[in-house]
């Protein structure tokens, strides 16, 4: 395969991904057929399925692209770490759900109806939150966090944040609220309460 032809089909592929996303988001998964992805791209059914051969294929897809995104967020941070960073990175956080809303509010039956997919999640969830963890004990170590927590304690912050983030749309949505600026700055609020009585010198 040349590389003209290899990168026209990685571009086709993220142009599926991005247009699955748009459409997953404004209509919800079940709605979407792959005949329906495929009218929207402008391309034959035929087409879209040499790239991807069902919907399933398509959100794990969409599910590794949605973490890379992740990753760039939680890279190492500048120290001190202190609360507008903590607002920073829990403001980048909740942009990126909003922007994958679909996936949150749909996950539990996303993976309950894909076994590859929930393997898959489960890999990422542990891996997020060891990284998580470990995130917690070098900051204890450069005193910007409480050096005093066990590891059972330490562990329940991390799990606790981690519950948070990912059941808050569905939440603020059960309330009738509208995803908007005020909600999301909402969000952030809630992750920082919730962490704050860690952070050393903040009150």
């Amino acid at each position: 395969m040349s590389p003209r032809i290899y990168k026209a089909s990685q571009q086709t592929k993220s142009n599926i991904l991005q247009k699955a996303v748009e459409l997953f988001n404004e209509s919800g998964t079940a709605s979407i057929s792959m005949n329906a992805l495929a009218e929207s791209l402008g391309i034959s059914a035929g087409n879209l399925q040499y790239h991807y051969k069902n919907k399933g294929e398509i959100i794990r897809a969409i599910l590794e692209e949605m973490f890379k995104q992740f990753d760039v967020i939680y890279q190492p941070f500048e120290e001190p770490f202190t609360l507008t960073t903590l607002r920073q990175i829990m403001r980048l956080n909740f942009d990126l759900i909003w922007k994958y809303r679909f996936f949150y509010r749909e996950f539990a039956a996303l993976l309950r109806n894909d076994k590859i997919l929930s393997k898959r999640y489960r890999e990422i969830q542990e891996q997020r939150v060891a990284e998580q963890e470990a995130l917690i004990k070098q900051l204890a170590g450069s005193g910007g966090v409480r050096g005093d927590l066990s590891p059972e304690e330490l562990h329940n912050v991390v799990i606790i944040g981690w519950v948070l983030a990912n059941t808050w749309l569905s939440y603020i949505e059960s309330t009738g609220q509208k995803i908007n600026e005020a909600a999301l700055g909402q969000a952030v609020e809630f992750m920082v309460q919730h962490y704050k009585p860690y952070l050393q010198g903040e009150k």
